[in-house]
């Protein structure tokens, strides 16, 4: 056996992959006019609770820290176009007085020829004991009487509807939305920006377009439709410019240029705008009057500020950091309490080399997206520990887990664990990586133009060939074939120097077969197929 060079051995483990990019735990963030309830979505779950890993929606409040309020645990019963449910729970939203409470329910849908048209979301609006189910995404209006839907045939025709939830009358009203509670006013009158100007379309489908002198990005309005505030994204290098709209009178005012000016909030009296912006440092939480004075840096936070929310009253905000903390923020004083620590938050976990997949093999090298990962992390698969290397981006399976669904947790200092369910399997063979084969005196890959002749012994790397013994041979029954050809095994165990992979000495049979596909492990649902160059 032959140690793989250090120059192939560092192809074989950068190989890229593309994980999805990580997001922050706890999102949506929502509360009352004078800042007492805070609602959020996340799909991290409490410690010591059995809580499943779906979006599901916490409440805060002083008195009770935070408390679960809405899950669904189950998918329920699915066909080839999706789950009968709707399971993830998200955009939690509140009216000013606390007394309406709504969220978006979500569930994957297939749209094609063998599906029929599905509703992939639903709106759950709590108000007076009566629980509301309606079609759509939900954006409730900020004194809770509006709930502004769009459903998926909404979307592609061109209407949302508005339902007066006192007397549950929905009315249908040209024009799609599927924005945020912050571009809907009391009235239920809707924002829709466009690339020149924005639109205000009432309840009763009655339009005004305000003219932009700049090209808008990013909108909100507040809650007595008297203020429309946009943001301009002004090059490549991120500043950005935030402007004013009187309603009434459509006169427009700059209020503030900066650097990465993002996420705009308003007070209920539209006297105060909140956003974020970066200097020096990362995104921190600025304020400002609206008619531009007062200009002040609220947070001064180690990690960026990528969410938040201020309260109708103007006195209290609440944000998220890029580590996934949750901060209260007194906005006369800037005094900033964190609610809850740090929380990692995993996304996705593939095998770390070509092809992607996310089965966990054993003994295979796994890849994760999270974030919020630091040294303080601990992670498990099936209960066992298991430990982060590379970055804390990689993670061995052990050898000896149980075939089947296990959950891949990772938890912190946070209150709050995340996790995603994983297929754990012994067998799942895989040619690592694009580095298929190589001649067997390592001076090349075997290629087009250095094809592999008959008699000589090749070398692969693989994955997912499960247990070894203690000499790191693999399991009995191990075999390759060229088109069926049986060839010599040399040797297929480990991979000196490279966890989690596996390494084939092969002969290539003589003669060379036509075909040019190599066939390597155990039988016909534990094998691996691909390519290889002969020469004939």
């Amino acid at each position: 056996m032959t140690k793989l060079p250090n120059v192939l051995g560092l192809l074989l483990l950068s190989h890229g992959l593309c994980l999805p990019a990580a997001g922050q735990a706890f999102q949506d963030l929502s509360t009352t006019a004078d800042g007492s309830i805070l609602y959020f979505s996340s799909p991290v779950r409490q410690k010591n609770t059995d809580q499943k890993f779906y979006s599901k929606i916490f409440r805060w409040t002083a008195a009770e820290a935070v408390k679960l309020v809405a899950e669904v645990r189950d998918p329920g019963p699915a066909d080839n176009c999706g789950p009968s449910q709707f399971y993830q729970l998200s955009r939690p939203q509140v009216s000013a007085d606390g007394t309406v409470f709504g969220y978006t329910a979500s569930r994957p849908v297939e749209v094609n020829r063998y599906c029929s048209p599905a509703e992939p979301n639903q709106s759950i609006v709590a108000q007076l004991g009566r629980t509301a189910r309606l079609d759509g995404n939900l954006a409730l209006s900020p004194n809770g009487r509006y709930a502004i839907t769009t459903t998926f045939v909404g979307l592609l025709d061109d209407f949302h509807a508005v339902t007066d939830l006192p007397n549950g009358l929905p009315l249908i009203v040209a024009g799609a939305f599927n924005g945020s509670s912050r571009r809907v006013t009391n009235e239920g009158t809707i924002l829709t920006p466009k690339p020149s100007a924005v639109i205000l379309t009432d309840r009763t489908g009655l339009t005004r377009v305000l003219p932009s002198k700049w090209a808008v990005d990013d909108a909100i309005i507040d809650p007595a439709a008297t203020r429309v505030v946009y943001v301009t994204r002004l090059g490549p290098n991120s500043p950005a410019r935030l402007s004013v709209i009187n309603v009434q009178t459509g006169n427009e005012s700059e209020l503030i240029t900066g650097f990465a000016i993002t996420n705009p909030l308003i007070s209920a009296d539209g006297s105060t705008i909140l956003y974020t912006s970066a200097g020096s440092g990362p995104l921190q939480l600025f304020s400002i009057a609206i008619d531009g004075s007062n200009r002040r840096q609220l947070t001064h936070e180690k990690d960026a500020i990528v969410s938040a929310v201020v309260a109708g009253n103007g006195l209290v905000a609440f944000a998220v950091t890029s580590t996934s903390r949750l901060l209260r923020i007194d906005v006369a004083s800037g005094a900033t309490s964190e609610l809850v620590a740090a929380t990692p938050l995993i996304i996705a976990a593939n095998r770390a080399s070509a092809p992607t997949t996310s089965i966990a093999a054993a003994g295979s090298l796994m890849q994760i997206a999270a974030s919020g990962l630091d040294g303080s992390a601990q992670l498990s698969l099936c209960g066992r520990p298991v430990t982060l290397t590379q970055h804390l981006t990689r993670f061995q399976v052990p050898f000896d887990l149980p075939e089947g669904t296990c959950s891949l947790v990772v938890s912190s200092g946070s209150p709050f664990e995340s996790g995603i369910d994983l297929e754990v399997k012994q067998y799942d063979p895989q040619f690592a990586g694009t580095l298929l084969f190589l001649h067997g005196d390592f001076k090349g890959l075997v290629s087009p133009i250095a094809p592999a002749k008959a008699g000589e012994v090749i070398v692969a790397y693989m994955s997912g060939l499960g247990p070894v013994d203690p000499s790191g041979l693999v399991a009995a029954g191990f075999q390759c074939r060229f088109d069926a050809v049986p060839a010599e095994v040399q040797y297929a165990g480990l991979a000196p120097g490279f966890t989690g992979f596996y390494q084939v000495n092969v002969r290539v049979p003589s003669p060379a077969p036509l075909s040019s596909t190599a066939t390597c492990g155990f039988d016909s649902s534990r094998q691996a197929s691909a390519s290889v160059w002969l020469a004939h």
